[in-house]
């Protein structure tokens, strides 16, 4: 019986510690990181609006169906090559769709996605960004998850001033 259970634990270590491998960003000194939860989505759901607005009202529903949006930067080199091994670890073990590459003004720019319940939504939506901004080395991981309907999933982050969001409004149409 401990045998099994010794080969249960072993077996499920890889996607335990593939669940943390972006969570250690949060506490980097070299790595400015944000982490919006689905709570905060939640509040900003109840925010009353006027029902002449159909826009807005289509915004909050985006938000509402979010669960979590965490981004993290650094312009460190020891920190950006740290990154891209856990992105490629990430991708490898996550079963995600590549929707798009695009290359760029001295970006590389790769997003990636899982099916959702629906058509022309997806559950994440992942984002590496590795490049230049202001002339300064930058590496770059996005990851939403939730009931995300990429029709309005570039407003959301062109409004988070998102690196990379201008290039989303091209993914719903490689869905």
């Amino acid at each position: 019986m401990k045998k099994i259970a010794i080969i249960v634990f072993i077996g499920l270590l890889p996607m335990l510690s593939q669940a943390q491998s972006f969570a250690k960003y949060e506490d980097m000194k070299d790595v400015d990181a944000m982490v919006m939860t689905s709570k905060m989505f939640k509040m900003l759901a109840k925010v009353d609006l006027s029902d002449d607005n159909p826009e807005a009202r289509e915004y909050l529903k985006l938000i509402e169906n979010l669960d979590e949006i965490k981004m993290f930067t650094s312009t460190t080199a020891s920190v950006r090559s740290e990154m891209q091994k856990d992105v490629e670890s990430y991708l490898n073990s996550n079963n995600l769709d590549q929707l798009m590459r695009v290359k760029e003004d001295g970006k590389n720019i790769r997003f990636y996605s899982k099916s959702g319940k629906r058509d022309n939504y997806v559950s994440e939506l992942f984002m590496f960004m590795e490049g230049e901004k202001e002339g300064e080395p930058i590496s770059v991981i996005l990851s939403i998850t939730g009931e995300i309907d990429l029709s309005q999933l570039s407003r959301l982050t062109s409004d988070l001033k998102i690196p990379g969001a201008e290039e989303l409004k091209n993914v719903e149409n490689k869905s």
